[in-house]
């Protein structure tokens, strides 16, 4: 590649950035007026989670400042906002491996200060997994002795604070929600790559569920979004103790669709996936595959997907309605990647069928 190439490709993930990402961004907490003054500065992919930073800061001076002067809501507020910019600063930003882990314990500290004044508030938790342990935040609903339980699995570059926003929908209709970072994930990324086969951490995850008395494990559901669809797939097809299982904007077969990526998808899996180049990503790419995998669940699923997704094609929810015998799938045809665009329709849709499976009173 020249140094042309480079420069164009750089200018591209900035169009990229620019043009798919802002309901994105806008559906997971970040105001929109952040997202238009932080991407108006950036001119160059390399000034991405730099830029992000800046706004970030902002929101933390505010944190200190409002708790300063005892305004304690006020100032959890505006962790949480912080968070979500240090998040979105580094959640495919490759380029600078310095940046992003200065950016990903960042969104990690700045959560923890105000993910108190969640309603329901969150509490971190901390799962034994092959040696090391995998970070969650776990929310009860107020007023419920021993609630079912939804475990929400995160994609390629989303994490467990990004999944709080539609965590809302499932604590709203009676049910606990548990967001992990797996292997890959979030903080885990810096000390596994990831697991294909992730109804192994699930597995571990379970066990840890089934020790607590005032969580009801025997009512588990599964929601993953983007590679998360794929892993809630996994968790569905080989985990027994899944009760219902939602694949929301889940790929089929990572491999098959690489050359349709854009380069920002691509550096991502490439780096968390521990591949040494692009061509060694795409090979790794083919153990994520759900051949002979879908026909093997048996819990209800449902499969909600957008005909107009740019990452994973609508052609992967229907092969995956195809294969499993218990799909359901519902289209939304104006829908982008993970529905961003149709936020409340499609997550009270999700939260409505998942109450209803796990045997939760309207």
């Amino acid at each position: 590649m020249t140094s042309i190439d480079r420069e164009l490709e750089r200018h591209e993930r900035v169009s990229i950035a620019v043009n798919h990402w802002g309901p994105r961004f806008v559906a997971q907490g970040v105001d929109l007026s952040d997202f238009n003054r932080t991407v108006g500065r950036v001119r160059r992919w390399s000034d991405w989670c730099r830029e992000w930073a800046v706004t970030a800061r902002e929101h933390e001076a505010a944190a200190e400042a409002a708790d300063a002067a005892g305004h304690r809501l006020t100032a959890a507020g505006e962790w949480l906002r912080a968070a979500m910019c240090w998040h979105f600063g580094k959640f495919v930003f490759m380029e600078d491996l310095g940046q992003l882990r200065a950016a990903s314990e960042r969104t990690v500290a700045c959560y923890q200060l105000g993910l108190w004044a969640l309603e329901p508030p969150a509490e971190r938790v901390e799962i034994p997994y092959d040696g090391i342990t995998l970070p969650g935040l776990l929310r009860r609903p107020a007023g419920t002795r021993r609630p079912p339980i939804v475990l929400m699995i995160p994609g390629l570059d989303s994490v467990k604070e990004e999944l709080q926003t539609t965590a809302d929908h499932f604590l709203r209709r009676g049910m606990a929600t548990l967001a992990v970072d797996g292997p890959g994930q979030g903080e885990t990324e810096f000390l596994r790559d990831i697991e294909p086969a992730y109804e192994r951490p699930v597995a571990a995850v379970v066990d840890w569920l089934e020790r607590r008395s005032d969580l009801d494990a025997g009512r588990l559901g599964v929601f993953g979004v983007s590679l998360g669809g794929y892993y809630a797939m996994r968790a569905a097809a080989f985990e027994p103790r899944v009760s219902a299982a939602i694949d929301h904007a889940g790929t089929f077969s990572l491999a098959e669709n690489w050359p349709d990526r854009s380069p920002i998808s691509r550096a991502a899996f490439q780096k968390r996936s521990g591949a040494s180049s692009d061509a060694e990503a795409q090979e790794r790419a083919k153990a994520l595959d759900l051949t002979g995998v879908a026909e093997r669940v048996e819990c209800p699923l449902l499969v909600v997907h957008g005909k107009l997704d740019p990452i994973a094609p609508f052609s992967d929810a229907e092969r995956v309605a195809r294969a499993a015998a218990t799909a359901k799938l519902v289209v939304f045809e104006d829908g982008n990647h993970g529905l961003t665009n149709r936020v409340f329709e499609s997550r009270s849709l999700m939260a409505d069928w998942m109450a209803e499976q796990l045997g939760v009173s309207p």
